[in-house]
C-alpha cells in the first residue's frame, strides 16, 4: 500500500462444477485509501448464491435471475423462495447466563387497558390500586387467606364521571386526557381522602397548551366493599400547565407532606421550549411539597414553612426541587425516607436522582452530564449530576422504582430496582458513598415496565403497557448457561466449510451500496434465514411486535435471523480474516456476537462478552518508517448495540436503502439488490392490510431511498458525502441516537438544513478552527465536522469502530463543502517553503493533505509535521508517526481495559503521581501535600472503586463534584475565564483558575456566568504514559486509604 493509492472495491469471480456463468461474490468493500488485497481465494466451488450478475447458484441449483430492467409480475400473489433454505442454523438462545430472577404474571385473568401506576393505601391489606391511561382506577384483591387469584374492581372511571357531570367543570375542557397519579392520605384509615392527578383536554385546537390542563385533585373513597372513589367529593387543590411533559407523580413523604412531580410541559423535540428548567416561577419541571392539611391565603393547601425557597422573590414556594425533564415515577424509601426520581431523558442519557431539599437537576442547561442550553441562566442553586446515568444504547425512557425493603429476596435488600419502558430492561443498583457500586440487570427484557409499586410487606409489583399485565419478582431456575450456543464458527451452521470460506446452502451473500470505514479493513456480508422463510418489507412503516409504537419499521425479519459480516485486512503475510461478526434476531431483539478468527485460519472462536483488543504489524507506505501498529478493538456485546439501535431500525447494511442499488462491490455492476431479493422471494412485500405484493419494479424502485457508493466518482458529489455521513454517522446522529450534546441528523432523508450541522456553532469545542462551524458552507477550513474527521485520537469520528482517518473521505467532504458555497475544490499545495507555518493552520494543512504524493513528498510532509507541538494540528498527523521506542503510548485515546488487566506497583505510582510532569499536586492534596483546587486525594482509595477512579483519570469530566463545579464567565470588557466560584454575591463574584490563582470581579462588570460540563483537569493527562505506568498510578490511588 502506498499513500497515493486510491480506494477500491474486491470483486472474486468464481465458477461452478457445471460450467455456470460468472457469478459476483459480495465480498467486500471496506478497502480505502489504497490498501491494495488480492482477490479472497475460494474453494473448488461457490455453492453460495449472490444477488448479481446473470446468476444465482446454490450448490447444484441454480436459478436464472432476470435482469434489472425487466418487468415484475403484477398480479399479487406470494413469490415463492427459491434455492434451498438455511437448515444447518445453531444459532439459538444465548450464550449468556440467564438473568436472576423472572417476571411472574399475577392471575390468570387480571388485565389492564394501558396502565399506568399502582398505589397503595397505608393500611395493612392485600390489595393495590392499578390506574389507567384513559382514567379507570381498580382495586386488585387477594383473598384474605393464602394466594388465590386477586380480584378486581372499578374504583373510579374518570372519563365516565366527567361525561354525567360529576367532576369539577371547566369551560375551556373538551374531555379527560390521561391519568398520571394516585396518593393515599397518610390518616386515610381515619379520613378517607385519596388524590388524584390528572390531565384535561382542551377544546382549543390541538397543539395549544392548556395553562390548568393538569389537575391535582382531593377525592373522599366511600367505605364499601369493594371500595369506590366518590367522583362528586372531587375539590381542585393545585392546577399546571397540561401537554406534552406531564409528571403528575403523587406520593405522600415521611413528614405528612404530598410531593408532586411536574414535567417540562414539553413534547420530544426540540428541548425545553418553554426554557421552564431552570425557572422557578412556575411549577413546570418540579418536585413541589404541599401541605393539604391546611389552608393558606384562599387556597385548598398551604406551603410548608420550611420548603427551600420560601419567602424569596419570583419563586414559587412549592418548589422543593427543580430542573426535571420528565420525572416519571418516584418513590420514598420507607426505611431513610430518601426521595428516588427517574427523570426521562431527551436524546443521550436517562438519569435516576435521589433528591434533595432545594436541589437543581440540571434541564435543560444539561441532560446528565452534556450541555443542552448551556447559555441559559442557572436556577437558584447550582446543578447537582444524577445518582445514575443511563447512555440512550441501554435505555431510552426511564421508569423509576423502588428501594427493595421486602423480605424475600434479602439479597436485593437496600437496592433501587427501577427500568426502562423502551428497552424493557430492570436493574438493581447498590449505592455506596454516594456512587453506584454494581447495577445489575434482573430479568430478561421482555416487560414494557410503566410503573412500579410496593405492597404492604414491600414486596415489589410492576405493570406492563403493551399487554396490561401486572408482574412481580421470582427467581429463575432456568440452567446457568446455553452450552448448546456455538462457540466456534463452524459451530454456528452458517458455514458448509469455515477454512475455504464456502457458505451453508441457504445463506445468501449480498453488499450495500455504500460502505462504512473501518479503517482500510475489508467486509463479507451474508444473511441467513430460517428454513424458507422471509423478510417482510411493509409498503408503510409500522410499529413491530416488542417494540415501543413510536418506532417504525421497513423491515421485519423472522426469528433467528442472522446477519454475518466478516472483516479481514492485509498482512505482511498475506490477506487474513481476523472477526467474524454475527446480529441475531430472538424474534423481538437483536443481539450482536463475534467470533476470532485463528492464525491458520481454520475457524473462528466466540469472543467474550466484554470484548478484546489486539495489536496488528503491518506494511504501510503512510507511515515513517513504514511499519503501522494496527490496534484492532473487538467491541463488547453491549457495544454493538450502540450503533445497532432501534432509532436505526438495528439493520445498518440490510435495509432498503442499503439493498436498493447494485452494492458497493463493483463500481460498474448493474442490477438491484433489492429487487433481486424480492425475486428470489427472499424479501416478500406486503400491504397496510398484510395481503401480498409483487416485486417491484425498476421506476417503483427508483423512488425509494438509496444510498450510493461514496467512492463512485460517477455518482454526484451531494449523494456520495451525503451517503458517507449517512454510513458512518447517522445510526448515533439522528435522534434519539444517542450521537453527542445537540440533535445532529445526518440520515440522508433529511435535508441539509435540517441536518442541524449547516453554519451551525459547534457546542462541544472548536478544536483551534477560526470562526468554526460545524459545517461552514464552502470553507472546508472553518469546519469542525471535517476536522474530526480528519484527526486521530480523542474527539475523532465515527466515534466507534474507527482510528484511523480515511484520506479519500477528507477530500470527498472537502469537495462538498466547497461546492455548498459554489465554490471550486481545494488545490493540493506542493510548495514546501514555509512549511512549519503552513501546518499551523487547518486550512492550508488540506492543501497539504490533498494526493496524490510521491513517497518522497509524504515522507517529507510528516518529518516536519513532527515538529507540530501537542494539540489540534498534531492530532491529524499523530497516527502516521512511528510508535515511541520506550513502548506503546496510550495516546489520546486510550482503552480502559488494556490498563485494568496489568498488575499496578504504588511505589511507582507515587513516583509519578508526584512528578513535574503530572503536576498532580498543583490541584490535589495528597498525604498532607499540594492544593485544593480539587478533590482530596489521601484517602480516595475508600471512596471509589478501581474502575471509578481510572474513568476519573481518563474522562475528567465525566462525573465533576458539584464543589468542583467549573464556570465560565464573560466580562463587558470581553474577557473569558474559567474556573471554580470561591465567591458570589450581589457585589462581587471571585474565581480560582486552574493555575491556583484568584480573580475578583465586581458585579457590574460580569456579562454572564455559565456552568460548564467541563472539568479543570485536562483530557489528555496520561496520553504520554504507557499502559503499565498508567496500571502504577491508578494502583497508587487505589491503595491511598
Amino acid at each position: 500500500m502506498t499513500a497515493t493509492e486510491s480506494p477500491r472495491s474486491v470483486c472474486s469471480p468464481g465458477i461452478g462444477p457445471r460450467g455456470w456463468r460468472w457469478v459476483i461474490l459480495v465480498i467486500a468493500g471496506v478497502v480505502a485509501m489504497g490498501l491494495s488485497v488480492p482477490a479472497l481465494p475460494t474453494g473448488p466451488r461457490n455453492p453460495h448464491p449472490t444477488v448479481f450478475g446473470q446468476s444465482l447458484a446454490w450448490g447444484s441449483h441454480q436459478v436464472e435471475q432476470e435482469s434489472s430492467g425487466t418487468e415484475s409480475p403484477k398480479e399479487s400473489t406470494i413469490v415463492p423462495r427459491k434455492g434451498p433454505g438455511w437448515t444447518t442454523s445453531r444459532i439459538k438462545g444465548s450464550p449468556d447466563p440467564p438473568p436472576p430472577y423472572r417476571p411472574v404474571r399475577i392471575g390468570r385473568q387480571l388485565q389492564f387497558r394501558k396502565p399506568l401506576l399502582i398505589a397503595r393505601t397505608p393500611l395493612a391489606e392485600k390489595r393495590l390500586y392499578v390506574g389507567e391511561e384513559g382514567g379507570a382506577i381498580y382495586a386488585v384483591t387477594w383473598p384474605a387467606e393464602g394466594n388465590g387469584e386477586p380480584r378486581k374492581d372499578l374504583v373510579l372511571d374518570l372519563r365516565s364521571a366527567w361525561a354525567k357531570g360529576q367532576l369539577r367543570p371547566d369551560e375551556r375542557a373538551a374531555g379527560i386526557g390521561l391519568l398520571y397519579g394516585l396518593a393515599f392520605h397518610p390518616h386515610f384509615a381515619r379520613n378517607r381522602l385519596c388524590f388524584v392527578c390528572y390531565t384535561l383536554v382542551p377544546k382549543k385546537p390541538e397543539g395549544e397548551r392548556f395553562p390548568d390542563g393538569t389537575r391535582v385533585s382531593r377525592f373522599r373513597m366511600l367505605d364499601t366493599d369493594p371500595p369506590r372513589i366518590d367522583p362528586s367529593s372531587e375539590e381542585v387543590i393545585l392546577t399546571f400547565v397540561g401537554g406534552g411533559h406531564n409528571g403528575g407523580d403523587l406520593h405522600f413523604g415521611p413528614d405528612g407532606m404530598l410531593y408532586i412531580s411536574t414535567g417540562d410541559a414539553a413534547g420530544p423535540n426540540p428541548p425545553d421550549p418553554l426554557n421552564t428548567g431552570q425557572d422557578c416561577s412556575d411549577l413546570l419541571s418540579s418536585i413541589l411539597r404541599i401541605d393539604v392539611d391546611r389552608r393558606q391565603e384562599g387556597r385548598p393547601y398551604a406551603i410548608p414553612p420550611d420548603n427551600p425557597f420560601v419567602g424569596q422573590a419570583g419563586i414559587r414556594g412549592e418548589i422543593w426541587a427543580y430542573g426535571f425533564r420528565n420525572p416519571w415515577r418516584m418513590s420514598f424509601d420507607r426505611q431513610t425516607g430518601e426521595l428516588w426520581v427517574g427523570d426521562v431523558g431527551w436524546e443521550l442519557w436517562e438519569m435516576v436522582h435521589k433528591v434533595e431539599k432545594g436541589g437543581n437537576y440540571g434541564w435543560s442547561i444539561v441532560e446528565g452530564r452534556q450541555p443542552i442550553k448551556p447559555d441559559q441562566k442557572v436556577g437558584p442553586t447550582p446543578i447537582r449530576p444524577p445518582l445514575i446515568e443511563l447512555p440512550h444504547t441501554i435505555a431510552a425512557s426511564v421508569t423509576g422504582g423502588y428501594v427493595y425493603r421486602g423480605q424475600k429476596f434479602p439479597e436485593l435488600e437496600g437496592a433501587y430496582i427501577f427500568g426502562d419502558w423502551e428497552t424493557r430492561r430492570i436493574w438493581a443498583a447498590r449505592i455506596a458513598d454516594g456512587r453506584v457500586r454494581d447495577m445489575p440487570e434482573l430479568v430478561k427484557p421482555s416487560v414494557r415496565v410503566v410503573a412500579f409499586g410496593e405492597d404492604a410487606a414491600g414486596e415489589l409489583y410492576f405493570l406492563d403497557y403493551d399487554t396490561g399485565y401486572l408482574y412481580t419478582l421470582e427467581r429463575n431456575t432456568a440452567p446457568a448457561a446455553n452450552e448448546q450456543f456455538p462457540t466456534t464458527l463452524s459451530a454456528t451452521g452458517l458455514f458448509e466449510n469455515v477454512r475455504e470460506y464456502r457458505l451453508a446452502p441457504g445463506v445468501f451473500s449480498f453488499a450495500p451500496n455504500a460502505r462504512q470505514w473501518l479503517d482500510g479493513a475489508e467486509a463479507e456480508w451474508h444473511i441467513a434465514l430460517p428454513g424458507l422463510t422471509f423478510v417482510t418489507q411493509f409498503e408503510q412503516p409500522r410499529p413491530l411486535p416488542g417494540q415501543v409504537y413510536w418506532h417504525n419499521f421497513h423491515l421485519q425479519f423472522p426469528p433467528d435471523a442472522v446477519l454475518v459480516k466478516t472483516l479481514s485486512i492485509r498482512t505482511d503475510q498475506g490477506r487474513k480474516r481476523i472477526e467474524t461478526q454475527i446480529l441475531h434476531h430472538d424474534g423481538e431483539d437483536w443481539r450482536g456476537y463475534s467470533y476470532w478468527w485463528r492464525d491458520d485460519q481454520s475457524d473462528a472462536d466466540l469472543v467474550p462478552a466484554e470484548g478484546l483488543e489486539r495489536i496488528f504489524a503491518v506494511s504501510d507506505a503512510q507511515v515513517l518508517g513504514g511499519r503501522r501498529h494496527w490496534l484492532w478493538q473487538v467491541p463488547s456485546r453491549a457495544q454493538c448495540l450502540a450503533c445497532h439501535n432501534v432509532w436505526a431500525e438495528f439493520t445498518l447494511a440490510f435495509n432498503l436503502a442499503q439493498l436498493n442499488g447494485p452494492g458497493c462491490t463493483k463500481a460498474n455492476a448493474s442490477g438491484n439488490q433489492l429487487l433481486a431479493f424480492q425475486r428470489l422471494g427472499l424479501i416478500r412485500r406486503v400491504d397496510a392490510q398484510n395481503r401480498p405484493l409483487p416485486p417491484l419494479e425498476e421506476q417503483a424502485a427508483s423512488r425509494l431511498p438509496a444510498l450510493v457508493n461514496p467512492y463512485d466518482a460517477r455518482q454526484s458529489l451531494e449523494r456520495r458525502a451525503r451517503s458517507y455521513l449517512h454510513v458512518n454517522c447517522a445510526h448515533c446522529h439522528r435522534f434519539g441516537g444517542g450521537g453527542g450534546q445537540v440533535v445532529l441528523e445526518l440520515e440522508l432523508s433529511k435535508p441539509l438544513s435540517q441536518t442541524g450541522i449547516y453554519n451551525e456553532r459547534p457546542r462541544q469545542g472548536d478544536f483551534g478552527l477560526a470562526n468554526a462551524r460545524l459545517l461552514a458552507p464552502g470553507e472546508p477550513g472553518r469546519s469542525v465536522l471535517l476536522y474530526r474527521v480528519a484527526k486521530f485520537g480523542r474527539g475523532r469520528m465515527p466515534h466507534w469502530g474507527s482510528e484511523w482517518p480515511d484520506r479519500a473521505a477528507i477530500e470527498l467532504l472537502s469537495d462538498w463543502i466547497c461546492s455548498l458555497g459554489q465554490h471550486p475544490p481545494l488545490t493540493p499545495d506542493r510548495d514546501w517553503n514555509d512549511l512549519d507555518r503552513k501546518l499551523r493552520h487547518f486550512p492550508a494543512v488540506l492543501r497539504l493533505l490533498r494526493g496524490p504524493h510521491t513517497p518522497e513528498e509524504w515522507q517529507r510532509l510528516l518529518t516536519s509535521a513532527q515538529r507540530l507541538e501537542p494539540g489540534p494540528m498534531r492530532d491529524l498527523f499523530e497516527g502516521y508517526f512511528p510508535p515511541d521506542p520506550q513502548g506503546r503510548k496510550l495516546g489520546p485515546n486510550p482503552k480502559p481495559q488494556a490498563i485494568l488487566t496489568l498488575p499496578g506497583d504504588p511505589q511507582r505510582g507515587q513516583v509519578l503521581f508526584r512528578s513535574s510532569e503530572l503536576k498532580c499536586l498543583n490541584c490535589h492534596k495528597h498525604s498532607g501535600q499540594g492544593n485544593d483546587l480539587g478533590p482530596e486525594l489521601t484517602h480516595i482509595g475508600r471512596q471509589r472503586t478501581r474502575t471509578e477512579l481510572l474513568t476519573s483519570l481518563l474522562e475528567p469530566s465525566r462525573e465533576i463534584d458539584p464543589r468542583y463545579a467549573v464556570y465560565l464567565v464573560r466580562t463587558e470588557d470581553e474577557r473569558q475565564l474559567t474556573g471554580l466560584l470561591v465567591q458570589r454575591s450581589s457585589q462581587v463574584l471571585v474565581l480560582r483558575d486552574a493555575d491556583n490563582k484568584e480573580h475578583r470581579f465586581r458585579s457590574q462588570e460580569v456579562v454572564s456566568v455559565t456552568p460548564s460540563r467541563l472539568s479543570l483537569m485536562p483530557d489528555g493527562l496520561l496520553a504520554n504514559l504507557t499502559p503499565q505506568q498508567a496500571a502504577d498510578l491508578l494502583e497508587f490511588l487505589v491503595q491511598s486509604r
